[in-house]
């Protein structure tokens, strides 16, 4: 599934990508050169709008997103992108991860939508579809609830969330005790251990093993905080 949806996606991408590009020639005169230039680079570009929608969202909900790999987005045309998620408060929680990750799907949606006017309405620059092809290439993939090389898409956090998975529920778990610890509050123990049992390779149950290594630690039991230490040092190696 996951490498047939890839595959198909960069099909209609590139056929995309070639349709905008000949309006473009035909259309734009002149500034056809310009914009060409734009469609080329349009694809870090867009992976860089997708993570500011992100950002915008999250900090609508007192959520900070903060972009964890943008030399990679710079450098790989095709390459993946991820948030690192910061809640400012454990309140509420589940309904504004939700929130703040439809934000990059709703930036990208924004542009294709701009996109396909420009070439529908001739009141509209055809010039406007340069971002066209890139946005539709980001949501498509991140859209569809499944696990890609680079990891969960938008798409499958939104699904776990919605229908209460537990990975959806460590997640939760791990955002809100990084919450308490942020604003100085204690932490709640059953946060840490009484969830459910997830895969080692997914991405919440490596931060819970490096919490926990954190509360031992924090409350001085060494022997506790060295047996995690040492696993979360396994989970690193193996994962990441």
């Amino acid at each position: 599934m996951k490498i047939f949806w890839s595959v198909t996606v960069k099909v209609l991408t590139f056929a995309l990508l070639a349709y905008c590009g000949i309006r473009v020639i035909f259309d734009c005169g002149y500034w056809a050169i310009p914009v060409g230039f734009l469609m080329v680079i349009s694809f870090p570009l867009c992976t860089i709008l997708h993570e500011l929608g992100h950002m915008l969202f999250g900090a609508m909900v007192k959520i900070k997103a903060v972009p964890e790999n943008v030399k990679q987005i710079l450098l790989e045309w095709w390459g993946s992108s991820s948030c690192k998620i910061i809640p400012k408060t454990d309140k509420n929680l589940k309904s504004r991860i939700i929130f703040t990750t439809t934000g990059g799907l709703a930036v990208n949606f924004v542009f294709i939508l701009l996109g396909v006017l420009a070439l529908a309405v001739p009141a509209i620059p055809t010039g406007l579809c340069a971002l066209l092809p890139a946005s539709f290439h980001l949501f498509a993939l991140n859209a569809l609830p499944i696990m890609l090389d680079g990891g969960k898409t938008d798409g499958l956090v939104i699904y776990e969330l919605a229908k209460n998975e537990d990975t959806a529920k460590v997640m939760l778990a791990v955002l809100a005790v990084q919450a308490q610890m942020l604003n100085g509050q204690p932490v709640d123990e059953k946060l840490l251990f009484e969830v459910p049992q997830i895969q080692e390779d997914d991405p919440s149950f490596i931060s819970l093993t490096e919490l926990r290594y954190e509360y031992f630690k924090a409350k001085g039991d060494e022997q506790e905080a060295e047996k995690y230490a040492l696993r979360l040092e396994e989970l690193k190696k193996e994962y990441m």
